[in-house]
């Protein structure tokens, strides 16, 4: 995260480019110019806008997604501004330096830092503005700073009089920004941590919220794609005579790899799509399957690894432990199966192309238009859609490329959609993974060693292979690095293996699968011991208190001491990922062979909540993410092809499946930390530690198979 320093550095450039844009290129994103040329605008940053007619724009930088940056950013402008929360108008950001994302180097949204990467320069940027408009008043009025206040969009004099921002905003444009101001005590707060309604809320109960597949422009066309069938495939030949001669069908054009049509409405193209008969060529995994990978991981686990982390002497311990524990978990690959299909409006007009996408990557967006069309990035415009669910898929560029593909071969914009089986059958899905665990107990039954190796896909290789260090991609052994219980003798390795199948970062990344192995073995050795293992867990956490904290508090929740039924079980996980401490305790029953998930209870110490609803239901969300990887799937490769191509192979979790879910929030006012990732990774191990408690079954792959009873 940038200080302050770097932030208005950036904030200076940010507001130099957003003037210097091509007035097309900046007239084309809605609301980057007034409508009233009369109006003076006061703008000295890139997040906040005051006009003269009292109207305060907040600009976003952030996609929403459904975790609600749209509203939890805002407050923290308005905060500091002592802004009027009811006469606020949110914008979307354009793409520019000024919105770079400091955790990811680019323009995008992911690994669960919205907030923590905002919270001090949106802070900063609200009391910046603040502090111009006292000085504004300041000169008008020579009555001393100390004696001037700000509340709900004014500056209040000694006597009663209100200064509205508006009115102070052509005297405070004329002033310098000021580079240090003074934030204030979260003791002071009057909107931060407060459980404001979502401001987007209105517009998705109306319909009138724009998602990306509801864009629309004059002279719309449709634009449909199909792409290999095999992993790795490519068009060979396609015959379109029949598709050509069809009422309504404008173009049918190769895209990267397949073929796309586009039409004057939907049924239209997808009708002339079925129409073209297409060969296609095998690729490099034309002999990809799920047992081959299995197979192959599963004799890699055995080979020499590259070392991600090592304390201790690992393999001395095993050799003369008194007892050594050895286990292998699988997990398979996962979709993120989005509710909205990939989709992107493209239009290429007057030296622009623009481009409107429900994207998680601006930058990339940006990019790779701009690559294809051969115009420079600041002739390319994102318009950033909402999203209908992300979990990191859109952080990919295909579906972008595809309308810029096709865009550039009609004059009129083109609106490319993905059906649901283009979507589910290529996706960029989490990797599968194999770990081979071994672990060595004391005389006393205690940890002394932890030996694990990861078999994975590398998600760099092919996206930044320099961050590849020593033959270890830190994104695929990330939650396994660190670990924070207390076993004096530690090694972790990672063998990388390219399935042929296309991986991407799926919600929570690697800490989606090591959190299963690491929570899951925990218990193994535990149980193995004759230990309880939340007692092991509080003992091999001396030296981390935040999570002994959130794991005390969880299983005092479901009710850890108290007797229960004999086919009924109790189990718990923790885990800290993107800055967080989560710790989930589950309690299940066994009956007729049938898996019922009681109830779940999450204890999260994320640091201050800026906004405790929306902040509660990213956790719900997160929690009904894992559940479904938990308990349905998987996605399996038969001859390179994929086997899932909608939600009838590829379930999602259903309402009258859900599980009642507690939340909790360990109270601080330290800055706040990753919330839409973090709850996922507890909810697998903390479910198959209560069925093994519930049955005696330890699962060790995921998804969970049918658990039959006690004899």
């Amino acid at each position: 995260m940038p200080n302050r320093r770097e932030f208005f550095k950036i904030v200076g450039t940010g507001a130099g480019l957003l003037l210097a844009l091509d007035t097309r290129a900046a007239g084309a994103h809605q609301g980057m110019r007034s409508a009233r040329p009369e109006l003076r605008t006061f703008a000295p940053n890139a997040w906040v806008r005051i006009g003269s007619d009292d109207q305060i724009v907040i600009v976003v930088d952030k996609s929403e997604m459904g975790q609600g940056p749209l509203t939890t950013l805002p407050m923290l402008v308005a905060e500091e501004l002592d802004a009027d929360w009811d006469r606020l108008r949110i914008e979307q950001a354009p793409t520019a330096r000024a919105y770079i994302n400091p955790a990811l180097g680019a323009e995008a949204t992911g690994g669960s830092s919205s907030v923590r990467s905002s919270y001090l320069p949106l802070r900063t940027a609200g009391a910046t503005t603040r502090l111009m408009l006292l000085q504004a008043a300041h000169r008008r009025t020579g009555i001393a700073y100390a004696r001037l206040r700000t509340a709900r969009g004014a500056v209040l004099l000694p006597d009663g009089q209100r200064l509205s921002y508006g009115a102070l905003a052509d005297a405070a444009a004329q002033l310098p920004v000021p580079r240090h101001v003074r934030l204030k005590s979260p003791r002071r707060f009057q909107i931060i941590g407060r459980p404001l309604p979502r401001l987007d809320t209105p517009a998705k109960i109306t319909g009138s919220a724009v998602f990306g597949i509801d864009v629309q422009r004059p002279g719309l066309l449709i634009g449909v794609v199909r792409r290999p069938p095999m992993i790795g495939g490519h068009l060979l030949h396609y015959d379109d005579h029949v598709a050509r001669a069809m009422a309504g069908v404008v173009r049918v054009a190769r895209i990267d790899q397949g073929l796309g049509v586009i039409a004057t409405d939907t049924w239209t193209a997808w009708k002339a799509l079925d129409a073209i008969p297409m060969r296609w060529k095998d690729g490099d995994g034309a002999r990809t399957s799920t047992h081959a990978i299995r197979e192959g991981y599963r004799r890699a686990a055995g080979t020499e690894a590259a070392i991600a982390e090592r304390r201790g002497d690992v393999r001395a311990t095993l050799r003369r432990a008194p007892r050594v524990i050895a286990a292998d978990y699988e997990i398979p690959f996962a979709a993120h199966a989005p509710l909205e299909p990939m989709n992107c409006t493209a239009h290429i007009h007057d030296g622009l192309c623009e481009i409107s996408a429900p994207t998680q990557a601006q930058t990339g967006a940006q990019a790779i238009a701009a690559h294809l069309t051969g115009l420079p990035l600041d002739r390319v415009v994102v318009h950033t859609t909402l999203l209908g669910g992300g979990f990191g898929r859109r952080l990919e560029h295909d579906f972008i490329a595809d309308a810029v593909t096709l865009a550039r071969m009609v004059p009129q914009p083109v609106k490319v959609v993905w059906s649901r089986e283009e979507d589910m059958t290529h996706d960029f899905y989490r990797p599968y993974s194999y770990h081979r665990v071994q672990g060595a107990l004391d005389s006393h039954g205690m940890p002394i060693a932890w030996r694990q190796t990861i078999v994975a896909a590398s998600l760099m290789r092919t996206r930044d292979p320099s961050a590849i260090k020593g033959g270890v991609d830190p994104t695929a052994v990330g939650g396994a690095v660190g670990m924070p219980y207390s076993i004096p003798n530690i090694e972790i390795g990672y063998v990388e293996r390219d399935p042929k199948v296309p991986v991407g970062f799926w919600r929570s990344v690697a800490d989606s699968y090591t959190a299963f192995v690491k929570e899951s073995f925990l218990d193994e050795l535990a149980h193995a011991a004759g230990r309880d293992p939340l007692a092991l867990r509080y003992a091999l956490l001396a030296s981390e208190p935040a999570q002994r904290r959130v794991l005390k508090a969880a299983a005092r929740a479901i009710g850890w001491d108290r007797p229960h039924a004999r086919d009924q079980g109790l189990g718990v996980a923790v885990h800290r990922s993107f800055g967080t401490s989560m710790a989930q305790a589950a309690s299940v029953s066994i009956r007729s062979g049938k898996l019922h998930i009681d109830r779940l209870v999450c204890v999260c110490d994320c640091g201050l909540v800026v906004n405790p609803n929306i902040a509660r239901a990213q956790i719900e969300g997160a929690i009904v993410f894992g559940l479904q990887a938990a308990l349905k799937g998987p996605i399996t490769v038969e001859d390179s092809r994929i086997q899932q191509d909608n939600f009838d192979s590829y379930p999602l979790l259903r309402m009258d499946e859900m599980p009642r879910i507690d939340v909790h929030f360990l109270k601080n006012v330290r800055a706040p930390q990753g919330l839409g990732e973090p709850a996922v990774p507890p909810v697998a191990p903390a479910l198959a530690n209560a069925i093994f408690a519930a049955s005696g079954i330890r699962v060790r792959t995921l998804p969970f198979p049918a658990i039959p009873s006690h004899a």
